[in-house]
């Protein structure tokens, strides 16, 4: 296993600020952004998602329509 050196200053820091300073845990802001990012991404989705079902009802809707128009 490599061998991490620290600084005085990073001896002195409480273990959570040397681990959010080091980078083995993620920060506050950046679990907050990932949870921001995740609602974004559902959102865009379930979007996408009601936007075919609609076309698709749409489009059944169109060829019954056309179908009875002819019979």
């Amino acid at each position: 296993m490599k061998e991490i050196i620290l600084t005085s200053r990073q001896q002195m820091l409480s273990p959570d600020q040397l681990s959010f300073e080091m980078g083995l845990i993620p920060t506050p802001e950046k679990m907050e952004m990932n949870r921001k990012v995740t609602y974004i991404l559902i959102g865009s989705a379930v979007t996408i998602a009601v936007a075919f079902s609609i076309y698709n009802i749409y489009t059944s809707y169109q060829e019954k329509k056309k179908y009875t128009y002819y019979n």
